[in-house]
């Protein structure tokens, strides 16, 4: 079972998400949140380990 936590959003930021997401496909403002985050999160990755690599030397 997959356990979630609370992010706190500023309330104007969320309406103005839901607003928009208005027949986007998208079932909520999380549902889309969920989705840039693991869009972005390879990204975020990769270049975590291209920082680590560089302090070892390797880059």
């Amino acid at each position: 079972m997959v356990k979630y936590v609370n992010i706190p959003l500023p309330k104007p930021l969320y309406d103005k998400l839901t607003e928009c997401l208005e027949g986007s496909g998208y079932r909520s403002a999380t549902e889309y949140i969920i989705y840039l985050i693991r869009k972005k999160l390879p990204d975020l990755e990769s270049k975590d380990a291209e920082r680590r690599l560089k302090a070892l030397g390797y880059m």
